[in-house]
C-alpha cells in the first residue's frame, strides 16, 4: 500500500536518497585521495632516483632530463626544450613559466633546476606544490562608487536626546472665549474688624414684633381659698321644682369659659382641651445650645451622608452615601462594621444628588439627579415611589445649600417628614410637609428667608433652624406649625471644615454632620 503525501513513507524515501548521495560523494572523495597518493609516490620515487644518480659536479640538468625522459619525450637538447616550451606556452596559458636557470630547493634539500621542475610539472600535468606567498603588491587605484543599493528597513527609534534650550518667546495667541464660572470656593477666614463707621440716618418705624414667645406648661389647680364674708340677703326668689335643681347640678357642660371648675379631680365642669388646632409649644422643644461632638468615623470623601433608622432604636445599621452624586449606598451592620469598613452595596434606582438624604421606616428618601423628583426607595424590596416638588430649583448652580452641593434636604422629626427646598419663584427657603403613607405634599410653607444667606439647615420639633454661610452658628429659626419666625440663635461648631451634611436624628435627638470626611455626632440641649 502506497503512502499518501505527507505520510511517513515519503520521509523514509527522502532519507534513503540523502544517504545514497552522501555515499557517492564519499566514494568520489576516496578515489581522488587515492589518485593524489599515487602521484605523490611516483614523484617521490623520481626524486629519490635523481638524488641517487646526481654526480658531485656534473651536468645535473642533463642527468635530470635523462631520468625524466619517459615523462618528457623529445627533450634531447636544451635548445629543443626551449623551442618546445615556447610552442607549449602558445598553446596553453596555464603552464608555469621559467625565465632563468635558477635552482629550486626541494623538500629533500636537493638542488633542482627550476626549468627542469617546471617542465616536469607541465609534462605530467601533476599537482605541484606552491611556494611561500610573495610580498604584497602595491595598492590599486580607488574604484568609482557603485550604484546605491535599495534602502533598508526603518530602524528602531533611538533614545530621546537631551532637551534643547528654550526658544524665544512666541507671539501671543488670540484671546479665548470666556469660560464657565467655577465652583464656589471655601469661605475665607474672617478679616480684621473694620473701623467704627459714622452714625447712620434714623430709620423708619418698624412693625410690631410678632415673635412667638414660648409658653410654659399648664400648672396644677390651686388649693381652694377661704370662704368669703357673708353677703347681704338677697330678694326672695321663686320656688323651683326639685327635679329642675338636680338637672342643673349634674349638668356636665358649661356655657362658655366662665363655668365654675370644681376643686377636686373630677371631670365635671372641665373644658375639653383636645382640639384640632395648634397645641402651645412646650419649652423643651426649643434648642438652647449644641454640645461637644463625638467622632463616629473617617471617610476619604469631602461630601457624603451618614444615616441611621430613627423609627427603630434596636436597628443598629448605618447607611452611607459617598460624594454628592452616585447610584448606590453602603449598608453597615453596626458601628464596629463601620470602623472595620465591612459593608454591603445597595444599588439605587437612578442617580441621587446632594447630601440631604434620610432613612425613615426602612426607606431611603433622596433627590433623583437633575430633576425635582424625590424618590422613596424601599431598602429590602428595592421598590420605589416618586414625588415631584413643584416650583423648586433642582439643577445648575442654583443650590439650596451651595456648601453641600444640595438642592433638596429631607428631614424627619417629632412632627413627621419634611422636605426643605428653594423656590424657583423668589429663591426663598420653602418647606413641604409630607404625608408618609400617601407620599404626597400636605402643605407648602414659605419662610421668606433667602437661600443666599443660608449655609445649611435642619428641623427639630417642627422648627426649622438655618445656619450662616460659614456653618458656624444658627442665625435663623422658623416655627413651621405657626408659620412664624422665633427667637433662637446659638453656636453650632468651631471648625472651619466643609459641612456637607447637617441632620437632626429623631432616634437620639442629636445632630449628625459630615465635616470634610469626618462623621460627627453633636448632643442637643433643649430649654428646660
Amino acid at each position: 500500500m502506497r503512502s499518501g503525501p505527507g505520510m511517513p513513507g515519503d520521509g523514509g524515501w527522502a532519507l534513503r536518497c540523502s544517504l545514497a548521495a552522501v555515499g557517492l560523494l564519499s566514494a568520489l572523495s576516496a578515489a581522488g585521495t587515492l589518485f593524489l597518493l599515487g602521484q605523490w609516490r611516483e614523484l617521490s620515487a623520481a626524486l629519490r632516483e635523481l638524488e641517487a644518480a646526481r654526480p658531485q659536479g656534473g651536468d645535473t640538468d642533463g642527468i635530470l632530463r635523462s631520468l625524466l625522459g619517459p615523462t618528457a619525450p623529445g627533450a634531447a637538447a636544451p635548445g629543443a626544450a626551449r623551442h618546445k616550451r615556447s610552442h607549449r606556452r602558445a598553446r596553453a596559458r596555464g603552464h608555469v613559466r621559467a625565465e632563468n636557470d635558477e635552482l629550486l630547493m626541494m623538500m629533500t634539500y636537493s638542488m633542482v633546476p627550476v626549468r627542469v621542475m617546471v617542465d616536469l610539472c607541465n609534462s605530467t600535468k601533476g599537482i605541484c606544490l606552491t611556494g611561500p606567498p610573495g610580498l604584497d603588491g602595491l595598492p590599486g587605484y580607488n574604484g568609482s562608487d557603485g550604484i546605491p543599493g535599495i534602502p533598508g528597513p526603518k530602524g528602531e527609534p533611538g533614545v530621546n536626546g537631551r532637551r534643547g534650550k528654550i526658544g524665544p518667546k512666541g507671539d501671543p495667541g488670540e484671546k479665548g472665549e470666556k469660560g464657565d464660572p467655577g465652583e464656589l470656593g471655601l469661605p475665607g477666614k474672617d478679616g480684621m474688624p473694620g473701623g467704627k463707621g459714622s452714625r447712620g440716618a434714623k430709620g423708619d418705624k418698624g412693625d410690631a414684633n410678632n415673635d412667638v414667645i414660648s409658653e410654659g406648661a399648664k400648672g396644677e389647680p390651686g388649693a381652694p381659698g377661704p370662704p368669703g364674708p357673708q353677703g347681704p340677703p338677697g330678694p326672695p326668689g321663686k320656688r323651683k321644682a326639685k327635679s329642675q335643681v338636680q338637672e342643673n347640678m349634674h349638668s356636665s357642660k358649661c356655657t362658655g369659659e366662665t363655668c365654675v371648675i370644681p376643686n377636686d379631680d373630677t371631670l365635671v365642669g372641665k373644658v375639653d382641651e383636645k382640639t384640632n388646632g395648634y397645641h402651645p409649644k412646650k419649652a423643651e422643644c426649643i434648642i438652647k445650645s449644641i454640645g461637644s461632638p463625638t467622632e463616629m468615623g473617617k471617610i476619604q470623601q469631602t461630601f457624603g451622608t451618614w444615616m441611621r433608622e430613627p423609627a427603630n432604636r434596636s436597628d443598629e445599621r448605618i447607611w452611607l452615601t459617598m460624594h454628592f452624586s452616585g447610584n448606590f449606598i453602603k449598608e453597615y451592620e453596626n458601628a464596629n462594621a463601620l470602623l472595620n469598613d465591612s459593608y454591603r452595596i445597595i444599588n439605587l434606582t437612578g442617580i441621587f444628588y446632594g447630601c440631604g438624604h434620610v432613612i425613615y421606616n426602612n426607606c431611603l428618601y433622596y433627590q433623583k439627579g437633575g430633576t425635582s423628583i424625590i424618590v422613596k426607595f424601599e431598602l429590602d424590596t428595592a421598590s420605589f415611589r416618586t414625588l415631584t416638588i413643584e416650583n423648586a430649583l433642582h439643577d445648575g448652580r442654583h443650590y439650596l445649600f451651595s456648601n453641600a452641593k444640595t438642592y433638596f434636604n429631607v428631614a424627619v422629626d417629632e412632627k413627621g417628614l419634611w422636605i426643605i427646598y428653594a423656590s424657583s419663584i423668589d429663591e426663598n427657603i420653602n418647606v413641604a410637609h409630607i404625608d408618609e403613607e400617601t407620599f404626597s405634599v400636605v402643605q407648602h410653607i414659605n419662610t421668606t428667608y433667602p437661600k443666599s444667606k443660608a449655609g445649611n439647615a435642619f428641623i427639630a420639633c417642627g422648627v426649622l433652624y438655618v445656619t450662616d454661610t460659614k456653618d458656624m452658628r444658627v442665625t435663623f429659626a422658623f416655627d413651621l406649625l405657626r408659620e412664624k419666625q422665633i427667637d433662637a440663635s446659638f453656636e453650632l461648631r468651631s471648625a472651619h471644615s466643609v459641612l456637607a451634611m447637617l441632620s437632626y436624628s429623631l432616634r437620639d435627638r442629636d445632630l449628625y454632620t459630615w465635616e470634610n470626611g469626618y462623621l460627627m455626632q453633636y448632643s442637643v440641649h433643649f430649654d428646660s
